[in-house]
């Protein structure tokens, strides 16, 4: 195979990467309203099929590696490319230890909690939806990758807001007697796990920046 024809494969392999990755997330979907239900069984079911994902992304991954160690790309772009598969890897890594903390948890979701964290898992999906999209832009269209990081950026600052009013709003529950300290901790490590996702995205963002910066010279 060409040199051409080896980077085609890898920018189509990246935006498989990105949407495997974006896949493993959008399981918060599925996930969290068995943990609202307190449906731990069937919630055990849906983190096996995202640590399926998860394994499809890093499979993927794995398969760029060998690509750019086969030569594909210039050595500047390789190094920025493995780093960027790296950081969008990262976010399938952190959703599933999200996953695996509720269902270990087992906590009694307390149901005046439930609109708040839907609305951070609805979110923490947008944002790496806008993650994908700018992985996929940035072989396609550097200006449009430039405005889809800065827009991941964006809704990662939505993301903190949500969190921050969730950790309160524990935080007075735990202080008024609503519940204990266990379910005090195990609710507050599920929101920021979720912050971290979020977080996560945005490393791959900037670093997107930084190769459409190098590129333009």
């Amino acid at each position: 195979m060409n040199l051409f024809g080896r980077e085609s494969r890898v920018e189509k392999h990246f935006r498989e990467h990105a949407q495997l990755v974006y896949d493993c997330v959008l399981k918060l979907q599925e996930l969290m309203p068995l943990f609202y239900q307190g449906d731990f069984d069937a919630l055990e079911d849906k983190v096996h099929e995202m640590s399926l994902l998860e394994h499809q992304a890093d499979e993927v991954r794995r398969i760029m590696e060998i690509e750019f160690f086969k030569g594909a790309f210039l050595p500047f772009d390789r190094e920025d490319r493995i780093i960027l598969a790296e950081l969008v890897d990262s976010v399938a890594d952190v959703t599933q230890e999200t996953a695996y903390g509720i269902c270990l948890s087992r906590v009694q979701f307390p149901h005046e909690f439930e609109d708040e964290f839907q609305e951070l898992v609805d979110a923490v999906c947008e944002t790496v939806e806008v993650l994908k999209e700018c992985v996929g832009m940035l072989d396609e269209d550097l200006s449009q990758a430039i405005s889809k990081a800065h827009e991941v950026e964006a809704k990662e600052e939505v993301v903190d807001r949500v969190e921050r009013r969730i950790l309160k709003k524990l935080y007075d529950a735990y202080r008024n007697g609503d519940f204990g300290i266990l379910k005090l901790v195990e609710l507050k490590n599920t929101a920021t796990r979720m912050g971290d996702i979020t977080d996560r995205a945005e490393d791959a963002s900037d670093r997107v920046l930084i190769m459409v910066a190098k590129r333009r010279g």
